[in-house]
């Protein structure tokens, strides 16, 4: 059984145990140089908590992006209308920390149980396949099926070979936010590599550097396969990052506490580089294209990394108990949201609305509808939701959540720390 450090408050003053990895694969205390207290393995639980709020946050983003109905055509904001403006500020621009914070706390919370061997790999890579893969191929099955039977009803023809067929049911299914999922597989192969390159400082900042670098200049390194890159920079990088934040674990709780003004002042820097983004270049456009220049792609890179720290820093101060509960079903709500959701919405709000205003009505319809079916889902039919999510069932939290300025002591339970 793997055993994590656990903090205890005694006498005011919290005592720290440190797990470390010893030649033969178990794990050993370690102390500190002085022969003090050892120094602290783990995330407090506030810091677990608080990455089950920003999953729920990213989660939401995402589900805006995805149903964003009208962008700028043009590169000048002047001719853009205010309806544009606004789905490309909040939806082109803000939400756009999404994918940054989901790789990054999947990178955090692979590394922080991995030991390094062989065995804890192909353990990892095994879960993986129960919570990654299969929940991808099962929503991608679902979308695969809906778009044949969409196909057939409209009498266009399906030309495509069976190897094309295959390719598009296995790797590229239509259901577009799975993607991500299918990266995240490639991360786990690779994960000793990434280990590797986060563990020795030398190679660590060459590696940071060149990724880094890559990523802030839009250069991508992997090609693509069945119409999706292998990997995206991206996603590397921010798991990368994950991985290596475990050094500097005080970091990740200092910004935490982070005072209310300190908080305004990042969402006043975030919402500046947008709106200057905006200014610069309004139809703005990364993903698999390169309708972009410098300045503004450098606006919108900037943006991500203050943005994807401020959003950690409040939503630190958004774990409410009911907040918790909600975020427990928020990849439920990744998986499903999509096609074919989002072509049956569509369709249906076309035939009574402008479809150039549909988002506003249906990003919060679509929240409310799929958080509701998780919550229900998991209380009646824990079984087929287990199965879809890979053993993700939403669970009411604790009562005692933890407050943000009390240290607490670390639960080793997975269900406890709300990320998976």
């Amino acid at each position: 059984m793997l055993c994590i450090g656990r903090v205890t408050i005694s006498g005011g003053s919290p005592k720290q145990i440190l797990f470390a990895i010893a030649g033969s694969g178990r794990f050993a205390p370690i102390r500190r140089p002085d022969g003090n207290e050892p120094v602290d393995h783990d995330l407090s639980i506030q810091a677990k908590q608080t990455f089950s709020i920003v999953t729920l946050l990213a989660t939401v983003l995402v589900v805006g992006i995805h149903y964003k109905s009208d962008v700028p055509d043009l590169p000048d904001a002047t001719l853009a209308t205010w309806n544009q403006l606004g789905q490309e500020f909040l939806f082109g621009g803000v939400a756009r920390v999404a994918v940054p914070v989901f790789a990054f706390a999947a990178g955090l919370f692979y590394f922080r149980s991995d030991d390094g061997t062989f065995g804890c790999y192909c353990k990892k890579l095994s879960d993986r396949v129960r919570t990654v893969a299969i929940p991808f191929f099962i929503v991608g099955s679902v979308a695969m099926t809906f778009w044949l039977l969409v196909r057939r009803s409209e009498g266009k023809p399906i030309d495509l070979t069976m190897a094309e067929f295959l390719s598009t049911w296995w790797l590229r299914p239509p259901a577009e936010q799975l993607w991500f999922l299918r990266d995240l597989m490639v991360l786990v192969v690779i994960a000793p590599v990434i280990r590797w390159l986060g563990s020795r400082t030398a190679v660590a900042v060459v590696a940071l550097a060149l990724i880094g670098g890559s990523w802030l200049l839009d250069f991508q390194w992997f090609p693509p396969v069945a119409g999706w890159r292998i990997l995206q920079m991206e996603t590397l990088l921010f798991f990368m990052l994950g991985c290596m934040s475990l050094s500097r674990r005080s970091w990740i709780e200092m910004a935490g506490r982070a005072s209310l003004s300190v908080i305004a002042l990042g969402w006043l820097i975030w919402s500046a580089l947008v709106a200057i983004r905006i200014y610069l270049r309004a139809d703005f456009d990364i993903w698999y294209a390169d309708d972009h220049g410098i300045a503004d792609l450098l606006l919108h890179q900037s943006s991500i990394l203050v943005g994807t720290v401020v959003l950690y820093m409040t939503a630190w101060r958004m774990r409410h108990r009911w907040l918790l509960y909600l975020a427990s079903g928020s990849f439920f709500v990744y998986l499903v949201h999509e096609f074919p959701l989002r072509a049956i919405a569509h369709r249906l709000t076309d035939r009574f609305m402008d479809p150039d205003y549909s988002c506003w009505l249906l990003t919060p319809v679509v929240l409310v509808g799929c958080y509701a079916t998780a919550m229900l889902l998991g209380r009646f039919c824990p079984a087929a939701m287990a199965m879809l999510t890979g053993g993700r069932i939403p669970r009411p939290a604790p009562s005692n959540v933890a407050p943000s300025n009390v240290a607490v002591s670390n639960s080793p339970s997975r269900r406890a720390e709300g990320v998976k």
